[in-house]
């Protein structure tokens, strides 16, 4: 009988030792659990600074961000305006810059009209960098959704760099866009269950 209470006795507390590994694992899991959707969260966001606006892409002065023409500033799209700037070289300029829809174009001129009805003309040269979908030297065509940046000398405005999308591509960049969006929030909502395993109670005898 003394011998069968002392196993009894070593059995319980055994168990009790496994019930509070239990614990203590389940416990960590649920921690961990909590850490890694805190860290995807953190990761969301910094994606979301780094992403940039709702529209196409991000090209700011610079600065040049994903997909194609776009910028986003503290309270929304940047459209125009203008700023001063100083260069590597310690030259200060000022520069202009401008998203909108191109409304006239040729081999020295560019036209941009954004949706505040502000409109500019811009001169290019042979160092004015162009890019259209993504494709480096290829001028932007009437149409296209356009960022402009150019260095402004009295009256005259010199294209530096025109990123234009045409409406195909600023289309399918939207789809994507959604469908991302969409898919973060499916995260986000997406919580992490875990099961505690009940352990079983002990005869005393």
């Amino acid at each position: 009988m003394k011998t069968s209470r002392i196993i009894g006795i070593a059995a319980a507390a055994t168990l009790a030792a496994a019930a509070v590994t239990g614990a203590a694992v389940a416990t960590a899991a649920t921690q961990s659990a909590k850490d890694d959707d805190k860290q995807s969260q953190q990761q969301d966001a910094q994606q979301d600074r780094q992403r940039g606006p709702g529209g196409p892409g991000g090209h700011g002065p610079g600065d040049h961000g994903p997909g194609g023409p776009g910028g986003h500033g503290p309270m929304g799209d940047v459209l125009h305006g203008q700023l001063v700037v100083e260069q590597p070289d310690g030259k200060v300029v000022t520069e202009q810059v401008q998203e909108g829809e191109v409304t006239a174009v040729s081999a020295t001129s560019i036209s941009v009209k954004s949706t505040d009805g502000f409109t500019a003309t811009y001169v290019i040269n042979a160092d004015t960098r162009l890019e259209r979908d993504h494709a480096d030297g290829t001028a932007a065509q009437v149409g296209d959704t356009v960022h402009v940046r150019g260095t402004v000398e009295g009256g005259t405005v010199t294209a530096e760099d025109v990123d234009a999308m045409s409406a195909a591509a600023a289309k399918a960049m939207e789809e994507q866009r959604k469908a991302w969006e969409q898919q973060q929030g499916s995260r986000r909502t997406n919580g992490t269950s875990l099961t505690v395993p009940v352990m079983p109670s002990v005869a005393q005898g």
